[in-house]
């Protein structure tokens, strides 16, 4: 008996599809899957770095050219949480049907990098120990390290957007003379303040109070209970 023709499977495909309908976990998916082709050329540029140039090229000459793979890794999975955040404001504010998903996406990186930490600890070439560097972004938050916070922050600050934007009130009209894109910028200009300064002072607070970022308190939850989670798996 076929999947599809027992109760079962038929109960198990309309659950299948209920989920794979869900707004957030469709955007998620169109998110993933426009930037996929990216993922691809980091994976090919790091193949190509660690087999074909180390059989080809040597010493000095190896390092200069294994340069080629290390900046296609710095413009794909070195900024996958700004990626996978502009994505999913995008096509979080598509789906809902927003009339500027645009700006949604615009919000939802900048909301990230408000989530940032102002400060990192970065060790220098030849130094043993790390300094402290202020005004700098790290491709550790920016990269795979941010890559929850960049969903989680796509996700919050795309609704709370969309939900203020639909406030008549806080739209600002400038007419039918001026230039659409000035005129959909100013529609949301309202919107756009709210939320960004919401969200850096959920920032302040975090860094007053505990010193952490949001992009540190992610990685530091997940490790915590993925840990208890391996310890309860390994048993007694």
């Amino acid at each position: 008996m076929a999947l599809e023709d027992s109760k079962f499977g038929q109960g198990f495909i309309k659950v299948a599809v209920a989920i794979g309908n869900e707004i957030h976990l469709r955007s998620l998916r169109d998110a993933f899957a426009t930037i996929m082709p990216l993922y691809i050329l980091a994976g090919l540029a790091t193949l190509i770095n660690n087999t074909v140039f180390t059989w080809l090229f040597k010493g000095a000459t190896l390092l200069k050219v294994q340069y080629w793979g290390t900046m296609l890794s710095n413009a794909t999975l070195n900024i996958s949480s700004l990626l996978v955040t502009t994505m999913i404001g995008y096509f979080l504010a598509k789906n809902r049907g927003f009339d500027n998903p645009l700006a949604a996406a615009m919000v939802s990186l900048a909301t990230l990098v408000t989530m940032m930490p102002n400060t990192v600890q970065i060790i220098a070439d030849g130094a043993k120990k790390a300094s402290n560097i202020s005004a700098v972004l790290s491709y550790t938050e920016l990269g795979t390290g941010g890559m929850f916070a960049g969903v989680i922050m796509g996700l919050l600050a795309t609704e709370l957007f969309i939900k203020i934007s639909n406030i008549k009130a806080l739209k600002i009209n400038l007419g039918d003379q001026v230039p659409p894109a000035v005129g959909d910028s100013f529609n949301v200009l309202i919107p756009v303040i709210i939320v960004l300064c919401f969200f850096a002072l959920i920032s302040t607070l975090l860094y007053d109070t505990t010193k952490m970022n949001v992009i540190s308190l992610i990685s530091t939850f997940i490790q915590e209970h993925c840990g208890t989670l391996a310890l309860v798996l390994s048993g007694p």
